[in-house]
């Protein structure tokens, strides 16, 4: 029983480590950034990286990392606890039988990972919620030096500057500079003032990410 409680102990890190890093990546961060900051926040060795501030100025991933924080913090104070029962009512060697099955359950998570099952399982949760989510603005980093960056905001149905025109939602007084509108297959390069936003397209802007995070931010319409 002791090796079985260790086994759930660590299926439900693993858990927590995965979902939490599914929701940074669907803020618009990177897979490989998304899972590093996910990992760092509950293993509880910080995120001092130069991808820290990314975290810091964007309410959600704040929010995400501080519960994961809390988990990574709850769950060193849950396994001491849990050693400190198992090494009082003694550790007893494990049967052969929890050895096969322990070693099973670690080929089989092994397996996942190397197979990529985890990562489109990933794919085909966020590209789900996208499709749910029709309102407002996802914000997408494609490349980042110092405050400024090139980032990439698709529109929801329901964001605000769908259907204004490029000059209407008066991105360029917000500080963001509007480099291209991709639509579908088609890529608008550099878009027309009079060319209208729709839902669906996605933005490629350069600002400051202060600026583009508090575009995508912004309440949608009711």
């Amino acid at each position: 029983m002791q090796i079985f409680g260790m086994l759930i102990f660590l299926a439900v890190w693993l858990l927590a480590l995965w979902i939490g890093s599914m929701l940074l990546e669907a803020t618009g961060l990177e897979r490989s950034i998304s899972r590093f900051q996910a990992l760092s926040a509950l293993s509880g060795v910080g995120y001092t990286t130069s991808h820290a501030e990314d975290i810091v100025e964007h309410p959600k991933r704040r929010r995400i990392i501080s519960y994961l924080i809390f988990l990574g913090n709850t769950g060193i104070i849950a396994l001491l606890l849990l050693v400190i029962v198992y090494a009082r009512s003694g550790i007893a060697p494990p049967s052969a039988p929890n050895i096969i099955i322990t070693v099973g359950i670690l080929v089989i998570i092994g397996l996942v990972i190397w197979l990529g099952l985890i990562d489109r399982i990933t794919s085909a949760l966020l590209k789900s919620s996208r499709k749910e989510s029709a309102s407002g603005i996802a914000q997408k980093i494609v490349h980042r030096a110092d405050d400024y960056a090139v980032v990439r905001l698709t529109l929801g149905s329901h964001a605000r500057i769908a259907g204004l025109t490029v000059k209407e939602a008066g991105l360029q007084q917000e500080g963001i500079s509007l480099l291209a509108i991709e639509r579908g297959s088609t890529v608008l390069s550099p878009p027309q003032p009079e060319e209208t936003l729709l839902s669906g397209d996605s933005l490629l802007c350069y600002g400051k990410m202060t600026a583009s995070t508090a575009l995508a931010q912004r309440p949608g319409k009711p």
